[in-house]
């Protein structure tokens, strides 16, 4: 039986969702940060857009530098995701504190995570408040990732956002179903008509 609520304190009802840990660099501090609500917007251009709550620190440099990175890890790492997720670039320098070993992006001044399976440098293109976030579009300028944890451009181990602190991955099973078997789902019910 479906519940209906008219308001939820947390909205987790569509997680989980993918982690990606956004790096951005600025008058030469990095610093990183946990986020879950991200999404690509565009193909040509390839666009990617981030939430950030403008309390972040991360907010304030992304804001100045006009670019950031998004980490996408393996779900061995979900401690990384929680201890940058919960700690502040302006009470600590997350480098450090946490051991956090990157490069440098190739075609911006961006953080490349030396554990990401796979990262996104974004230059940013546009910046609009929404709500109580502020979301920054990025176009994919650079892709680094590492083919051994991508099987016919999956990743069952890539590290998810569950809500709640909680993280998983995606065991199991990989469905493929799309044009070739819905045209064939179709023809299959009009023959037998």
């Amino acid at each position: 039986m479906h519940k209906f609520l008219e308001r939820s304190e947390k909205y987790y009802f569509h997680y989980p969702f993918p982690v990606t840990i956004v790096g951005a660099i600025h008058d030469g501090r990095s610093n990183f940060m946990a986020a879950a609500w991200h999404m690509q917007l565009s193909f040509d251009p390839p666009l990617y857009a981030v939430s950030i709550s403008p309390k972040r620190y991360t907010n304030e440099i992304i804001r100045e530098s006009g670019a950031f990175s998004l980490n996408f890890l393996q779900f061995d790492d979900y401690k990384l995701a929680g201890l940058v997720g919960r700690t502040s670039g302006r009470q600590c320098y997350k480098e450090e504190v946490f051991d956090i070993k990157y490069d440098a992006g190739v075609k911006l001044n961006v953080p490349v995570l030396k554990s990401a399976i796979c990262c996104y440098e974004c230059k940013v293109v546009d910046r609009r408040a929404y709500g109580d976030h502020v979301l920054y579009v990025g176009e994919i300028l650079g892709i680094h990732y590492d083919s051994d944890y991508y099987k016919d451009g999956i990743s069952p181990d890539m590290l998810l956002y569950a809500g709640n602190d909680m993280y998983t991955h995606a065991e199991g099973a990989l469905a493929i179903f799309g044009k070739t078997e819905v045209e064939d789902f179709l023809k299959s019910k009009k023959d037998t008509k």
